[in-house]
């Protein structure tokens, strides 16, 4: 009689083939250059050039008015992001504005947000720019 439990080569190829590709999704991160616009999503993480990581936690309000709509009032959007240091430290929290105030100290960058989409999940543009000479 067969044993149930036994499996062919060929599926232990697929499943070696598959957790390598699960590793390599988990080891690959997404990296922010200065000067250069980085797309994210909600909830992606970058690696900063020092090393820090950023983090687009979430759009926790957006008023903006949407594409093909007549507003009184364009609205504005609150997206929030999570910087920590290389090297370990605590994580800091913050909100950027749009249009208000687009802009935030992150470590020894400055982050700016380029563009936000619109939708459920709105991918953000972003660019950091060294405050170093």
């Amino acid at each position: 009689m067969p044993n149930a439990t036994r499996r062919s080569p060929r599926h232990a190829v697929a499943a070696l083939l598959a957790a390598a590709a699960l590793a390599g999704c988990a080891s690959s991160s997404l990296r922010m250059a200065s000067g250069t616009p980085t797309v994210m999503a909600p909830g992606q993480q970058a690696v900063l050039p020092d090393q820090a990581t950023l983090t687009y936690v979430t759009v926790a309000a957006d008023s903006r008015c949407p594409p093909n709509v007549q507003c009184i009032r364009a609205g504005d959007a609150d997206v929030v992001f999570e910087h920590r240091p290389a090297g370990g430290g605590g994580a800091r929290r913050f909100t950027l504005n749009l249009p208000e105030a687009p802009t935030a100290p992150v470590g020894a960058f400055t982050l700016r947000i380029l563009a936000l989409e619109f939708g459920e999940h709105p991918k953000a543009t972003l660019q950091i720019d060294s405050t170093q000479p």
